[in-house]
């Protein structure tokens, strides 16, 4: 028996860094997991809190995300204005509440945002409380899909395979080919005026892309999210005999506006022209089956008249942003990179010790497997956490750390902690180990062109966000573990 113990001892070094064997998490979740386990590969068998392990790329719908980038205005800032009154007096006339403190702006101020970033938002037209009711929207005036429509959707089983290889509720479905139909009604649907808002679908990520974009996005993991999700749109236009394009549009929409609850999904009229912020200024209290009848929006700190009016979104890292909304966020704090368990099998093998015995080799190798299995149970795209950033640094997977300590090893009586140079070694191996995850370096990325698609721009930054972050966290531990 060999003990493995004495491969990685880099996780003493940093506070956050305990390797453990492989959690799974539900599609649906982002954040961290807090079961406790009690095996360990590299270190002591106490129990830790698994803040870091596998996480899943896909999510299933939480509610919305970041600043929508998919749909095109009106046309004019005085059109807009003239429309938005139009559709708040719809509202009203509907039993909805509206305070004169909600304006429309073509250019939102919220905050973290330049001024050529920023686009159609709401901003306040007066001073107002923390605590205000802002926006009091009745459910039956949110857009939904009728009831018995969502099980209509998936009564072909090879649509619902499709729906369920990527992670698509049936809800959502349902709710964009309702949105399909009432847009195709044009001035005679019920919902014109806040339809007629929305404008056109801009035609990027995450549902229409050549093969050159995605390809471009250098993440195989959300490339084949992407494809299936696209795979599963074509097969509910073709059961239902509408067209593919205007339903990947009015997808586009419901995917980048819907809001969810206990109660359903639903779109939000007025309510889904307000932005997104890390430090948000209002939030929204759904719906509960105690209180049933309303979405309600209150300033959640004092707003000054001018300030923006947002709310946040969500916490998601940008490779989940552009998978459901096509944008990314500089800098996201939540960011993180996710890479297929087998491609990081073979970046271990790339750094493996090749002066090992044999036999070693083969334990080895062994090992790898066993502590970054293929996930191919939890369905197509899914990836496993390497690092990403968390309040006040990043946060590698102290798994990762550990495999690599075992890669240099040469034996198990020659651990690389105990050799001259050992440290510098690894911290060598790490790097390799960690950017052949990648089809090239930060510094090896090409330029942009002036005639770049919207979509090779996304891509680009995704790819950018996704290698700085790697940079910073290579050069973060290098400093915490041989200071200057």
């Amino acid at each position: 028996a060999v003990d493995v113990s004495s491969f990685a001892f880099v996780s003493q070094h940093l506070p956050h860094a305990a390797s453990k064997q492989l959690v799974r998490q539900p599609k649906s979740s982002t954040g961290s997991t807090c079961s406790s386990l009690t095996v360990t590969f590299g270190l002591s068998s106490a129990t830790v809190p698994a803040v870091v392990a596998s996480l899943a790329l896909r999510s299933r719908q939480r509610g919305r995300c970041l600043l929508r980038k998919v749909a095109v205005g009106t046309g004019t800032e005085q059109s807009d204005e003239r429309a938005y009154q139009e559709l708040a007096e719809w509202l009203r006339a509907r039993g909805a509440f509206i305070d004169d403190a909600v304006g429309l702006v073509s250019t939102d101020p919220v905050a973290g945002q330049s001024q050529a970033e920023r686009e159609r938002g709401c901003a306040a037209t007066r001073d107002v409380r923390k605590g205000e009711l802002l926006l009091e929207i009745p459910t039956s005036c949110c857009l939904s899909a009728q009831p018995g429509a969502a099980d209509a959707v998936v009564a072909d089983p090879a649509v619902a395979a499709a729906l369920q290889s990527a992670s698509i509720k049936q809800e959502d479905a349902a709710l964009a080919l309702a949105v399909l139909n009432e847009r195709k009604a044009g001035d005679k649907s019920g919902w014109w005026p806040y339809l007629r808002m929305l404008g056109d679908c801009r035609e990027t990520f995450p549902l229409f892309f050549s093969e050159d974009d995605l390809d471009a996005l250098d993440s195989p993991p959300l490339k084949e999210s992407l494809e299936t999700t696209s795979k599963a749109i074509a097969s509910v236009a073709a059961m239902h005999g509408v067209p593919d394009k205007e339903l990947r549009s009015a997808w586009q929409l419901v995917i980048s506006r819907r809001f969810g609850s206990d109660l359903g999904t639903v779109m939000i009229p007025l309510g889904d022209f307000m932005n997104h912020s890390l430090y948000p200024s209002a939030a929204w209290e759904p719906p509960t089956a105690a209180r049933p009848e309303s979405w309600i929006c209150r300033a959640k700190i004092d707003i000054a008249a001018g300030e923006s009016i947002n709310f946040s979104y969500c916490e998601d890292p940008n490779h989940l942003l552009l998978s459901t909304l096509g944008c990314v966020m500089k800098e996201n704090p939540h960011d993180r990179i996710m890479v297929r368990p087998a491609d990081l099998r073979k970046s271990l093998e790339l750094v493996s010790n090749q002066e090992s015995p044999l036999e070693f080799q083969g334990f080895r190798r062994t090992e790898f497997k066993k502590q970054v299995p293929d996930v191919e149970e939890e369905g197509i795209g899914m990836g496993m956490f390497l690092v990403g950033r968390r309040p006040g640094g990043v946060q590698w997977n102290p798994l990762w750390l550990d495999l690599v300590g075992l890669a240099v090893c040469e034996s198990a009586e020659k651990p690389w902690s105990q050799e001259i140079g050992g440290m510098e070694r690894y911290l060598e191996a790490l790097e390799t180990a960690s950017w052949s995850v990648f089809s090239r370096k930060l510094e090896d990325e090409p330029q942009l062109l002036p005639s770049a698609s919207p979509n090779q721009v996304l891509a680009s930054e995704l790819r950018t966000g996704q290698k700085l972050l790697l940079q910073n966290a290579l050069a973060g531990i290098r400093e915490r573990l041989v200071p200057s």
